[in-house]
């Protein structure tokens, strides 16, 4: 714990608008980031400027989020206007930093609409809580240090004070300006475009990075390493002008990103086309080498996964070849995250699904443009095993972004759009909705409500109903029983019934020969027993039951003509 020079005592004045969460009574417009990297003591230390604008009635005191292990040393309230990274000036206010909540007290209260610009001095020692997540301390190759950060399971407050997105997703701030002083000789790699590079003396060096978008604190990244920088301009779909590609890899691995990233142009065609454009056209397309597996960090995903293009052109094993069968994965669903997760992201963790399920359903939109689908089809049915038969993806309100996570919200998220697009049974309004979505809150924060809003609108239907059963509903149908011929009629006879307290509402598709012409019906089947009578011309011949695995669930249906 820290507390300032003057002693405080929290319960000395009550907040003039009494909040369960002190954090919203305020809003952040710009974060900057001033920090110094030094590998040698594994320390980062430096001032955050937090730039916000009261929301409550008043504000007399401001709460962050910061790891307790990390050392406060002083705060301020800023004179003058926040820029990216001109000198500051302010007066010392008093702080208390007590296990990961830093309290700062302003000097007098602040009224709705007033805009605060703070200073938080700070330094220490964060470290990696496992091989994926924390601030890693690694080396490359020839020992060279090689640094990154993976924070969205535990929160942004590891290694810098901010108003945590993993408590409150909603407030994305405007704009984040990253300043990065390393040793001379390394390269610092964040968010959005390299605006200049500051040499401070003969053995430090800055880096000034400028993300000029909304961003989740979580996809705010700090790499330090030997990196090698390829940049080229790209066209991209949508875009009237050239978007900044640049990767940065380990020299050493040079070779294998050239082979593996040439698809990336590709990858982001697909999605553009499917998606909307590319939403960040100011900073860049980035991927930075890591030594942690993937995240998707904005404008500088993590990569560290095989380079399975390279070894396939090689001949060499690839350890991650269950997941990269038709794609390289990492590549693949961090880049879908631009769209789904960074620059659309949940209001409420809750609506998790938003970054995973979204993020999950881009890659089946690889598959199905590089091979068809049919091929799409035997991707989802490969990622029915991920659901537990009682699993729901609502992960309820005010959850923080570690209570909401699980394996839940990948699969049966990206199935939930899977199924719903064969609901909907037309691809040219499914796309129609999907990049509707996404450039309607581009740049902001949606909920599963807001999706359903916008199908309801473009579709002119009511999907209240669907998402009840599919996204707050448990579990999903298991339907056995047939369809068979019976003189001039189809008879469909199934099962439907309701588990987990969820019924569900499923089409089913049926088609059949009377003579030599061709008959497609859909009948909507009810929870429980369903036998319902189709009419026919002559008598029904060569029945099937189509498009069933589109549906999630277990399903036994079969087609019999007589």
């Amino acid at each position: 714990m820290s507390i300032s020079v003057a002693s405080w005592v929290l319960a000395s004045g009550a907040l003039a608008t009494p909040v369960d969460d002190a954090r919203e009574l305020y809003d952040v417009l710009t974060y900057r980031l001033d920090l110094r990297v030094d590998p040698g003591e594994r320390r980062i230390d430096g001032i955050v400027y937090i730039e916000l604008e009261v929301v409550g009635e008043s504000l007399d005191r401001v709460s962050l989020d910061l790891m307790a292990e990390l050392e406060v040393r002083a705060t301020r309230v800023i004179s003058g206007e926040l820029t990216e990274r001109a000198g500051t000036t302010g007066r010392g206010v008093q702080f208390r930093h007590e296990e990961d909540v830093l309290e700062v007290r302003l000097e007098e209260p602040r009224v709705r609409g007033e805009v605060v610009v703070l200073g938080i001095e700070y330094g220490g020692r964060p470290e990696s809580l496992d091989r994926f997540t924390g601030v890693h301390w690694a080396e490359s190759a020839d020992g060279t240090p090689w640094i990154s950060t993976s924070v969205q399971s535990v929160g942004s407050r590891v290694f810098w004070p901010c108003k945590d997105s993993f408590f409150h997703p909603e407030d994305k701030p405007d704009r984040v300006w990253i300043n990065l002083t390393v040793p001379r000789g390394l390269v610092a790699v964040s968010n959005g475009r390299l605006a200049g590079r500051s040499p401070q003396d003969e053995e430090w060096e800055t880096f000034h990075w400028v993300h000029p978008y909304p961003c989740e604190t979580y996809a705010v990244t700090v790499n330090v390493g030997p990196f090698v920088t390829v940049e080229k301009n790209i066209e991209l779909p949508g875009i009237d002008r050239p978007v900044t590609f640049a990767y940065y890899v380990m020299p050493e691995d040079l070779e294998k990103a050239n082979v593996q990233f040439e698809e990336v142009p590709a990858l982001l065609a697909i999605y553009s086309e499917h998606f909307g454009p590319w939403p960040f056209p100011d900073a860049k397309v980035g991927i930075v080498h890591t030594s942690f597996w993937g995240m998707e960090h904005s404008t500088a995903i993590a990569y560290g996964s095989s380079f399975p293009r390279w070894r396939e052109q090689n001949d060499r094993p690839d350890p991650w070849a269950h997941r990269n069968r038709l794609f390289d994965y990492v590549l693949i669903h961090e880049l879908s995250h631009e769209w789904w997760g960074n620059a659309v992201s949940a209001s409420d963790w809750g609506h998790f699904w938003i970054h995973e399920g979204f993020g999950t359903y881009g890659e089946a939109v690889v598959v199905e443009a590089r091979y068809g689908r049919e091929e799409a089809d035997d991707y989802f049915d490969r990622m029915r095993s991920f659901i537990a038969e009682d699993s729901r993806l609502y992960r309820g309100a005010g959850a923080s972004s570690e209570d909401a996570y699980g394996a839940v919200i990948y699969a049966k998220g990206a199935w939930l759009l899977h199924t719903l697009r064969h609901y909907l049974d037309d691809d040219v309004l499914w796309w129609r909705v999907l990049r509707e979505f996404n450039l309607r809150h581009r740049y902001g924060n949606a909920d599963t409500e807001d999706f359903r809003a916008l199908l309801e609108e473009v579709s002119g239907e009511n999907w209240e109903r669907f998402f009840d059963e599919w996204f707050y509903g448990a579990g999903y149908p298991t339907l056995t029983g047939e369809v068979r011929a019976e003189g001039n009629a189809v008879i469909v006879a199934v099962e439907n019934p309701v588990r987990h307290d969820t019924p569900f509402h499923v089409p089913l598709d049926v088609v059949w020969y009377e003579g030599e012409f061709a008959v497609e019906q859909r009948v909507h089947l009810e929870p429980g027993t369903n036998t319902i009578r189709i009419p026919c011309a002559k008598p029904p011949e060569e029945l099937a039951v189509i498009y069933l695995e589109r549906l999630l669930g277990e399903h036994s249906v079969t087609a019999r003509d007589s």
